[in-house]
């Protein structure tokens, strides 16, 4: 199951640097440009915590990278 946006887990994947390598290529890729977005804009937190979500949602293997973080 896909957490909810307002989870604390989508926020928290975003806001560290923790390690990605575990990852899949695509999301280690995408998260690594969103924490970079958020860092620049704190401000666009919440539209990069639903990008994130998004693909997570249009990508199965995302979810198991998701769940590891």
């Amino acid at each position: 199951m896909i957490p909810d946006g307002s989870d604390p887990r989508w926020k928290r994947v975003l806001t560290t640097e923790s390690d990605l390598s575990s990852a899949a290529l695509a999301t280690r890729i995408l998260v690594t440009r969103l924490r970079r977005d958020v860092k620049a804009a704190p401000a666009t937190l919440a539209a990069k915590i639903t990008e994130l979500r998004d693909f997570v949602m249009k990508n199965p293997f995302a979810v198991a990278d998701m769940a590891r973080f």
